[in-house]
């Protein structure tokens, strides 16, 4: 089974727990950094929903880079109007694993992780080259390898 296969079969299994799939994803990004929490304003519940949503669309379409690509560009410039930074690609990436492990349990394999890792790292790498430039991926690159 390819990598995208794995990460579109897995997601659908994670989906199925949407709400209490971002519940788990921000009380671990909270956790580790609690100073993001001021990026969100609202109801975290509504956020959790949207992005749920936006990661569905995202693996729906992570065969069709040409499709994907435009959609991370746009979704990376309306992230930098709120405050993301290059360093919250890292933790968000962190907070993402902990969600699908988390929601899938036991079903969870050392495959899914690596095909989410490199999945995200893609995402990652298009959204910081959209909003910050290409430049500047060198930054993600060392976060995510310290």
């Amino acid at each position: 089974m390819s990598e995208i296969d794995i990460v579109r079969r897995s997601f659908l299994n994670v989906s199925v727990e949407n709400a209490r799939a971002g519940e788990i994803f921000y009380q671990r990004l909270f956790d580790d950094k609690p100073e993001l929490r001021g990026l969100f304003v609202g109801d975290i519940s509504v956020q959790s929903e949207k992005l749920t949503n936006m990661l569905g669309m995202i693996v729906s379409q992570i065969h069709n880079l040409p499709d994907l690509l435009p959609m991370l560009g746009d979704l990376a410039r309306r992230h930098l109007v709120y405050g993301v930074k290059i360093e919250h690609y890292e933790d968000v990436g962190r907070a993402l694993l902990h969600m699908i492990r988390d929601v899938l349990g036991s079903d969870f394999t050392p495959e899914m992780e690596a095909a989410w890792t490199k999945a995200y790292d893609g995402i990652a790498l298009t959204m910081i080259q959209s909003s910050f430039g290409k430049s500047n991926i060198s930054k993600y690159r060392a976060a995510s390898n310290s």
